[in-house]
């Protein structure tokens, strides 16, 4: 993976018109790309079947999500650890590995019919690059551990409880840790979050299906949830800060764990959920002026969108003064995501979250 991290070197940055021209296109980018793989003939043996072809259509959209965040941010290192990824969880889902090439041959093909051609020369030879390393993309995926390595036994018992549905002994479970602020964070950090990220793991090999992969993560909210209504009020007075998801970010599971450790740890929490639109952030931000804004971010493709928060806040003389505190799946699954955050402190896990904002709390 390094050897193949390192070869990015020689990918020449793409301008921020080709990445706006991209982005702005990149929904009829993926139909054309649909469309000509629903052409083929071989199109069953590409893919395991025809009852695969919904699953390569969330592939398409997830692919043109993820390659515009990597040319808004150039973040071609990115691209070199995620694609092995990709591989191996849509060729666990019974894809053939012939599948990848034919479909980025068909990427570039929509790339030249849909973008100017000064735009789709930039945009063009970094498909190049992934296609000519195709034979080592294939190697990579064996290298690729598809299991959390980290769940203790009290993880894997949660893991249990969320997959037979048994939402009781799940709250049974997290009661037991509100009685402590750090309690609370721990078990976060050592019981949910490696058995939700063992429950994304299982969808990708295709031991679980989406619903069962949904199922787990709303109960898991549910859980959450009780036990911000049991947790006991904290009697410190830190400030106020803004949690919330980033632009398009679906997933918000990991912000209202982090909302609930700070409001345990004596901040005024104000807590946006998923999805938060730029504009309603920053006017939400403008109206209570927070110490920090703290940002949870589950997808490599929603990393621009974090990425312009920061430089709103940044470039805005009444807000430039709030703290941006950033951490979630992405950065444990690819570290490297850190560096296309300049200006974010971003955070390995809540204890480190905790600490970081009380020595904002402190200045």
């Amino acid at each position: 993976m390094n050897e193949l991290v390192a070869s990015t070197g020689g990918i020449i940055s793409v301008s921020q018109v080709a990445a706006d021209a991209y982005d702005s296109r990149k929904g009829i980018l993926a139909e054309r790309v649909n469309q000509a793989l629903l052409a083929r003939n071989d199109l069953a043996s590409l893919i395991g079947g025809n009852d695969s072809i919904e699953l390569m259509f969330e592939n398409h959209r997830n692919h043109v999500l993820f390659m515009t965040a990597v040319f808004h941010l150039n973040a071609f290192r990115l691209l070199a650890s995620g694609i092995p990824w990709v591989y191996k969880t849509y060729s666990q889902h019974g894809f053939s590995f012939a599948y990848f090439p034919v479909a980025l041959a068909a990427w570039k093909q929509a790339i030249a019919q849909e973008l100017p051609a000064e735009i789709a020369a930039e945009i063009i030879p970094v498909y190049d690059w992934v296609i000519a390393r195709h034979e080592k993309m294939v190697a990579l995926v064996s290298q690729i551990s598809g299991k959390s390595s980290d769940m203790d036994n009290k993880a894997r018992i949660f893991l249990d409880n969320l997959l037979h549905m048994d939402l009781s002994a799940a709250i049974e479970q997290g009661e037991r840790n509100i009685r402590a602020r750090k309690d609370l964070s721990l078990f976060y950090r050592d019981t949910v979050q490696p058995a939700m990220y063992e429950v994304g793991a299982r969808w990708a090999s295709g031991e679980i299906s989406v619903a069962e992969e949904h199922m787990a993560s709303a109960l898991a909210q549910t859980v959450v949830a009780h036990m911000q209504v049991k947790t006991p009020a904290a009697m410190a007075r830190r400030g106020k800060a803004l949690i919330t998801a980033a632009t398009n970010e679906q997933h918000e599971l990991g912000a209202r764990m982090t909302a609930h450790v700070f409001e345990s740890d004596g901040w005024e929490i104000t807590f946006l959920g998923a999805n938060m639109p730029l504009a309603d952030l920053t006017h939400m931000a403008r109206k209570l002026l927070p110490r920090f804004i703290g940002i949870s971010i589950a997808m490599p493709y929603h990393l621009h969108h974090a990425r312009r928060i920061i430089d709103a806040l940044k470039n805005d003389s009444e807000l430039n003064q709030i703290k941006i505190l950033a951490g979630g799946l992405v950065f444990a699954n690819f570290p490297e995501a850190a560096d296309y955050l300049p200006g974010a402190e971003v955070v390995s896990d809540l204890e480190a979250a905790v600490l970081v904002a009380r020595k904002w709390a402190d200045e």
